[in-house]
């Protein structure tokens, strides 16, 4: 299939890379992944080859030149924030990444905290955690001395590819920025306080620009190791948190909208930043267009979303599993119709998805997943659907947040894969009480595209981007009947995690005694 001018983002996320190509006037065409490996050396440490990136990006590539012929017009790259990678001025990666998720920076967090001063830690507008990338900066710095000697520049992970794609630029933008702990928020610079105070040379940080400026294009060299069209201008880019407001949509104050994936994000666009003082969210600006921020969003998340459906499909629903592949469907379809044969509330069977402890609004890492109030009338429909109504009321706990913050929900964008069930779609409105708006756009990758656009001037603007890429597919008006229902079983809810947080406090620290399994 031959199309016109196209436009190409790619997503260096935290699992894989993933490429969105969509036509010049906003049509979606193709989505593809590939996922990379991420290891773990010691416990608590996660690291990746910067060069996996590259093999996937490389792999996406063929696929899109041998099944879509296309003329692209502009590339924009988006990836997982605060992940360094660190470079010889050769443009050697001197060490693996180390990905946000990676823990091993704990002792430099905490010395961080009595060193960094109050004020200009303050206007990074988020609290300090081994998250960000000035502890893991210091870790190599006190572990891996001549790393950080022999470090020229140091690039965040989407900056890593983009500057293999051009053959050069050691630039990052606003966006992943502040994801290093290292940016004034206020200034809109690097700060020499902070620096200063770190002992990080300011040199070493690259130089910073908006999200959608040209900053080189396709060489030869990347065109033929990489398989992209030689020539292709490359935008910028910016982190994948905030690409997901264009994807979603939500780039004007007090849109807002709810990731249904691995985990349950819900984000909000304000005209300024709006910091969390009790460190529950973090805030990031949006894609730039100019030398100051455009807009800024804060942002939570409850943990264990769809990772907690599908923990329940791989360990109960065997059946549905193999169903699914002679129906070429997949398991989810089956358990959300299996879901739907239970009445809403489950017939009092409450989930808690704390599979692996909960983030917003309690950040106890110690809280443990459960069913409460299983009787022999429940069946497997039951607990289907008591995972989908769990994980909306997780969400709903962390709206708590927001309100605290000032900042009302009044409609939700929905995206992400568990987005793609209309049931899920259907218990969330009900559980938060507001309408809920589907999107055409995918996840992040979709926002690169349409970023792409603006770079080159295929769209006036990030506004006329959206306006032009983003479509409202589906509706959702909740159900005041069930939003009364829903309201009484997420009060149980609520007092059922009260309770028994400190059994789950307990059970945690016998845990951690007790033999494990070897196998």
């Amino acid at each position: 299939m031959v199309h016109d001018e196209t436009l190409l983002g790619i997503d260096v996320g935290t699992g894989g890379c993933k490429a969105t190509l969509i036509s010049s006037v906003g049509e979606f065409i193709v989505a593809l992944s590939e996922e990379y490996p991420t290891y773990y050396p010691e416990p608590g440490w996660a690291e990746q080859n910067p060069e996996d990136w590259l093999k996937a990006l490389r792999k996406i590539s063929k696929r899109i030149n041998v099944k879509w012929k296309t003329r692209m017009t502009g590339i924009c790259i988006d990836g997982q924030p605060h992940t360094p990678v660190f470079m010889n001025e050769e443009g050697e990666i001197l060490y693996p990444a180390i990905p946000w998720i990676d823990r091993r920076s704990a002792p430099q967090v905490e010395r961080l905290n009595n060193l960094l001063p109050s004020e200009d830690a303050k206007r990074t507008f988020n609290p300090l955690n081994t998250t960000f990338t000035l502890p893991q900066i210091l870790w190599i710095e006190e572990n891996r001395p001549e790393v950080w000697r022999d470090t020229y520049k140091l690039l965040i992970a989407k900056d890593f590819v983009r500057q293999k794609l051009t053959d050069g630029g050691w630039f990052t933008d606003p966006s992943d920025a502040l994801g290093t702990y290292l940016f004034d928020g206020e200034a809109f610079e690097w700060s020499e306080n902070i620096c200063a105070a770190a002992g990080i040379e300011l040199e070493k940080l690259p130089d910073v620009k908006p999200s959608a400026s040209l900053v080189g294009e396709v060489t030869r060299k990347t065109s033929k190791s990489l398989g992209l069209p030689e020539g292709i201008p490359v935008v910028n880019g910016a982190h994948d948190p905030s690409m997901e407001n264009l994807a979603a949509g939500t780039v004007k104050p007090g849109n807002s909208f709810v990731k249904l994936a691995t985990a349950g994000v819900i984000s909000m666009t304000t005209k300024e930043p709006k910091p969390d003082p009790k460190g529950r969210t973090v805030t990031y600006c949006l894609p730039t267009t100019h030398e100051k921020a455009d807009g800024w969003f804060t942002k939570t998340a409850t943990l264990a979303c769809g990772s907690s459906y599908r923990w329940f499909r791989d360990l109960f629903c065997y059946e549905e599993v193999e169903q699914a592949e002679q129906l070429r469907k997949t398991a989810f379809e089956l358990m959300d119709k299996l879901a739907e044969e239970a009445p809403p509330c489950s017939e009092g069977l409450i989930f808690h998805p704390y599979l692996i402890g909960e983030g917003s609004p309690y950040w106890d890492p110690q809280l443990k997943g459960s069913f409460f109030g299983a009787t022999l009338r429940h069946k497997l429909s039951h607990f289907c659907r008591s995972i989908l109504e769990g994980a909306a009321f997780s969400i709903k706990d962390s709206t708590s947040i927001f309100e605290e913050l000032d900042l009302n929900l009044h409609e939700v964008r929905l995206i992400g894969g568990g987005s793609n069930s209309r049931l899920w779609r259907e218990i969330l409105c009900n559980v938060l009480g507001l309408r809920g708006l589907k999107t055409s756009g995918g996840d992040s990758s979709f926002g690169s595209a349409v970023l792409a656009g603006v770079g080159v001037s295929t769209f006036k603007d990030i506004e006329d981007g959206v306006n032009r890429c983003i479509k409202i597919i589906d509706v959702i008006e909740p159900d005041p009947k069930l939003q009364i229902l829903y309201e009484e079983l997420f009060q149980i809810y609520r007092e059922t995690h009260d309770a028994t947080a400190p059994i789950s406090h307990k059970l945690d620290r016998l845990v951690k005694r007790l033999p494990r399994e070897t196998s």
